[in-house]
């Protein structure tokens, strides 16, 4: 197999990956939702907060900060082409020279 080859089949298989992750989202999504909402006092930090605060701020940061960014940037890849770079590494050149 050639490169180009390699690279097809990973862009396809990349596909079943970002299902998969977009499914763990859907998730986390849900269990936040099925959480009651936290007392005014703890979001406020008046009062330390219980073990389902810390569990819903664990799930919120893991979804915005790093699962999202993750399957934005696994698709970007699974439908990069050649061209796409070749133009990307012609911008960046012609900034640097500029």
């Amino acid at each position: 197999m050639t490169r180009d080859e390699i690279a097809a089949r990973a862009q396809r298989m990349l596909w079943g990956a970002i299902s998969t992750l977009q499914e763990v989202e859907d998730t986390l999504d849900c269990l936040v939702d099925l959480m009651p909402d936290s007392d005014e006092d703890m979001l406020e930090d008046r009062c330390p907060e219980d073990v389902m605060l810390a569990v819903e701020a664990a799930i919120q940061c893991a979804i915005t900060d790093e699962l999202r960014p993750m399957i934005a940037q696994l698709k970007q890849a699974a439908v990069v082409t050649a061209a796409d770079l070749e133009r990307h590494w012609r911008e960046t050149k012609e900034q640097e020279v500029n």
